[in-house]
């Protein structure tokens, strides 16, 4: 067991780094944070390479511990509660995170559907969409160039560990990914407030792909073209519009209860 308690140590000084998007992608390393999280971590057959924890986390959860500490990991450290606090995202950080290596689900193409977010900004609503595609088993979410980054700390936060279990596809600006689901039978419905057609009158059985926009400025004029339909979301009070992971929400369980109802 490694006792770090110095600024100056290597090893806290790569981990710190993962805070930035350009370490993460080249190390191909992660921060979970939270002992719920790394625990989901292990279920879900992530690959952790280091664990961190503070003494007083260990003193308190030592029944917990003992069971995360018989898992297989390349290194584990102790942190002093001040350098932990430097590292954590969290105001009040438990005293435990992990690195996890870059190993994600791959997509499966089948029946169902996926969701698009068009430079979705902010990170918990990007987590929140995560964590509702698993709720309904999505196949997967894809990601558009401008969208925020699936490993922000944040993110992978409200996404409860949902990020182990749903596929994530990030864009190329040619949308081939897209373009490959189009020419397989996915039809591509976007939200969208001008739209004459309501969300509740189309057929979301079938394999669809479900696009939502920007918080602000909405779906981009490339991927509004890109889709086969838009549709609004009725509302009958007077909200101008409503947060995006709770739009994208309202479609992924609408096609949920279209598919259900199917169901001898």
């Amino acid at each position: 067991m490694i006792i770090i308690e110095s600024k100056d140590n290597k090893v806290f000084k790569d981990i710190k780094k993962l805070k930035s998007k350009r370490y993460r992608y080249e190390k191909k390393l992660y921060i979970i944070e939270g002992y719920r999280f790394v625990e989901e971590a292990i279920k879900s057959g992530a690959e952790i390479e280091s664990l961190l924890y503070t003494s007083s986390f260990m003193e308190k959860h030592d029944e917990e511990m003992q069971q995360l500490l018989s898992g297989n990991y390349s290194s584990q450290y102790i942190l002093k509660d001040s350098l932990f606090k430097d590292i954590c995202d969290t105001e009040n950080p438990q005293g435990i995170i992990a690195t996890v290596k870059f190993k994600f689900p791959q997509p499966e193409i089948k029946r169902g559907i996926f969701v698009l977010v068009d430079r979705i900004q902010d990170p918990g609503n990007l987590g929140t969409i995560i964590r509702t595609a698993d709720a309904v088993g999505a196949l997967g979410v894809i990601c558009t160039k401008g969208t925020v980054d699936f490993l922000n700390e944040k993110v992978l936060r409200s996404t409860m560990g949902s990020i182990f279990r749903v596929p994530i596809i990030t864009e190329k600006e040619n949308l081939n990914f897209s373009a490959s689901l189009k020419s397989q039978g996915f039809k591509f419905i976007g939200t969208y407030l001008k739209a004459e057609k309501s969300i509740y009158d189309l057929d979301l059985s079938e394999e669809t792909v479900f696009c939502i926009g920007n918080e602000a400025s909405g779906l981009s004029d490339e991927i509004l073209n890109f889709c086969h339909e838009k549709a609004i979301i009725p509302m009958v009070g007077n909200a101008e519009s409503l947060n995006a992971s709770i739009a994208a929400s309202v479609v992924m369980f609408e096609a949920l209860r279209q598919r259900l109802k199917k169901q001898p």
